[in-house]
């Protein structure tokens, strides 16, 4: 039988989150709900710690494995589809597509990120919390590449702004950005953009800044992972070896 261990000690909402069984703000929501029971007493306290792999953790009845299998999904986002769980003004999210799937009963899983209503492409699922954190944060400087159709054709000073920095209307600068694959059409530019941040619409403001407003933008690859040829608004579970390739960059950082 497991003691009890100071380095395995956390919140229960982090439990939660780390049991890969909802998002903490989620997980705050349940617990002061009434929903959530440890060791057989409902706990309302979100300061209240356990070790989530020795303490009997209920949720709406649910006993929440202490081995948690984790589970791994690309998804093809279609443009118009909102990146939450619901929406107040009925348009269609993300989970509406992930309940339609065969994974419909994989229960708990969040997207890691988000892409905007207008954004395409590449969106991971998990219930791994720990991975999906270390790629969201900032510091991790996780490459994400996109497709980008903008107006007008780029000169070499509109190149180089998109891949020393752009300073945003907000003030933030950002940081290098790797530009490729650039073909002219008519008025306008087809190219791919390699960033390592993710500011809330990022690509449209720094194309915006340069004078070249984007209209096409699909993410193609979230570090090794590529969308190649998924269909749109579809799912595929991960490979082993893209797992592990997403596990290396985040141990490496």
């Amino acid at each position: 039988m497991l003691k009890y261990s100071a380095k395995r000690v956390v919140s229960l909402p982090r439990a939660l989150s780390k049991l890969g069984y909802t998002s903490r703000r989620q997980a705050e929501r349940m617990i002061t709900d009434g929903v959530v029971s440890v060791n057989g007493k409902v706990i309302r306290s979100l300061s209240f710690r356990v070790d989530p792999a020795v303490d009997d953790i209920v949720v709406k009845g649910e006993r929440l494995s202490k081995k948690k299998e984790f589970i791994y999904l690309l998804f093809n986002k279609p443009a118009g589809v909102v990146t939450t769980r619901s929406d107040e003004r009925g348009r269609t999210t993300v989970y509406d597509y992930l309940n339609a799937s065969k994974f419909k009963s994989t229960l708990h899983l969040f997207p890691v990120g988000r892409l905007d209503k207008d954004t395409s492409g590449a969106l991971l699922f998990t219930n791994d919390s720990q991975l999906g954190e270390k790629l969201t944060n900032p510091k991790s400087k996780f490459p994400k590449t996109y497709e980008i159709i903008c107006k007008g054709n780029l000169d070499a000073e509109s190149q180089s702004r998109l891949t020393n920095g752009i300073t945003l209307t907000d003030g933030y600068t950002t940081m290098p950005a790797l530009l490729r694959h650039l073909r002219r059409q008519n008025d306008s530019t087809l190219c791919e953009l390699t960033i390592v941040e993710g500011k809330n619409r990022q690509i449209r403001r720094m194309f915006e800044a340069i004078g070249h407003p984007v209209i096409y933008l699909r993410r193609i690859s979230i570090g090794p992972v590529k969308l190649g040829s998924l269909a749109e608004g579809t799912f595929r579970r991960l490979t082993e070896e893209e797992i592990q390739q997403l596990n290396n960059f985040t141990t490496q950082r």
